[in-house]
């Protein structure tokens, strides 16, 4: 008997225990996240050549690991295991899946002579788990996106003495650049990622879970977010210890598991391939531009409507909800009313912008038309993705 571990890409992992199969975090086609994203290597999947699946594992609700248009291609017998997340519930009852278990971590779910156990994360962001899989044959650990802590740690060493293969969290993905356009070196993090495989000492370490990029207009933004490469994330890992087995994975390629052996099988899988390595277009440059934000309207919205649409949110909804939460600090708002902002909103449409500033310095708030030289939080947003949101076809990421 053998575990065999197929990527599939980015985060999509093939499981097959024994008659087993354990699809996880599935995203079968490109663009993902709204079409914002593609796989990076670039891959192609045959779905007519997947095996039949037994059960779905969902890790947590990010749209790279939480995908519906590719759960709608997948037979609704399936099992489905995911956190108690209620997005992911109402989700997955409106895609008609019924047989849909809840992971708790620290609780093993047994399946003959295998079992699956949920690891905890200490993000408390989101809810999330990683899992380690577990055979006769050896032990599986796919960390995914979770924070690990030495107890989580133990808690696995104990429950198997060697982790054979660890998927390892990486790549320290600078996603605050979304906030503040931050283009430091996530150095923490970074630390923490080595520690973890020092601290588990797997028989083999393949750097896991981000194989994706920005494309088209959202090309740009790959100069920021990925600092560090799966090269020198296994380069840093040999100086601090050379002595620990490290290799990259491909989409394609199946890591065979047989009695503490771990062989990595190259462009064996029949239903996933890579068509080209081309990570060398997520190398981390931070003193690249930043291009002015556009609004290319690609849906094509008609302008008045989206005006109206768009002031409406604004001095109702958005205005509103600061109005009512100005003595909550918990709140963005009440933060903002805390700290005396003045708030500038700046909305791009194709050819024009519209401005709204909402004054936290008196009580109760006001909201104004126009911009404020004095403003000093400033958010910039293109009409068209606000007004897909309001309209209910883009997700809030987007």
């Amino acid at each position: 008997g053998k575990m065999r571990v197929t990527l599939l890409g980015h985060a999509t992992v093939l499981v097959e225990m024994g008659p087993m199969k354990i699809l996880m975090d599935p995203v079968l086609q490109d663009p993902f996240e709204d079409g914002m994203v593609v796989s990076c290597p670039k891959r192609e999947i045959d779905i007519e050549q997947l095996p039949p699946i037994d059960v779905i594992i969902i890790s947590h609700r990010h749209p790279d690991h939480f995908d519906l248009p590719s759960l709608d291609r997948l037979s609704r017998s399936c099992q489905v295991c995911c956190p108690a997340d209620p997005l992911i519930s109402h989700a997955l009852k409106l895609l008609g899946f019924r047989h849909v278990n809840f992971l708790e971590p620290g609780k093993p779910l047994r399946l003959e002579k295998m079992e699956i156990l949920p690891t905890r994360s200490e993000n408390q962001a989101v809810r999330e788990c990683g899992i380690l899989f577990r055979d006769e044959t050896g032990c599986f650990w796919n960390q995914v996106d979770t924070e690990l802590s030495p107890i989580t740690i133990n808690t696995v060493l104990k429950h198997c003495t060697t982790v054979d293969l660890l998927f390892a969290m990486y790549a320290s993905q600078n996603f605050e650049f979304f906030e503040s356009l931050d283009k430091s070196f996530p150095y923490e993090t970074h630390r923490q990622n080595l520690q973890n495989v020092l601290t588990v000492r797997p028989r083999l370490t393949v750097p896991g879970s981000a194989g994706f990029r920005f494309f088209g207009d959202h090309e740009w933004l790959n100069r920021f977010l990925f600092p560090i490469s799966r090269e020198l994330f296994l380069d840093d890992l040999k100086t601090l210890d050379a002595t620990l087995e490290a290799a990259i994975m491909n989409p394609g390629d199946v890591a065979e598991l047989t009695n503490g052996e771990v062989k990595i099988r190259r462009k064996a899988s029949p239903f996933s391939r890579t068509l080209e390595d081309d990570t060398h277009r997520i190398s981390f440059i931070p003193t690249s531009s930043v291009p002015p934000l556009t609004d290319p309207n690609p849906e094509g919205y008609e302008l008045s409507r989206m005006e109206q649409a768009i002031s409406q949110v604004v001095e109702d909804g958005l205005f509103r909800y600061c109005a009512e939460h100005t003595r909550d600090w918990l709140e963005a708002a009440g933060k903002y009313f805390a700290s005396q902002v003045i708030y500038g909103i700046e909305v791009v449409f194709p050819q024009h912008k519209m401005n709204w500033t909402i004054d936290f310095r008196t009580d109760p708030i006001r909201l104004l038309r126009g911009r404020d030289s004095r403003a000093n939080v400033v958010h910039q947003i293109a009409a068209s993705a606000l007004n897909g949101w309001i309209l209910r076809r883009k997700g809030f990421f987007y």
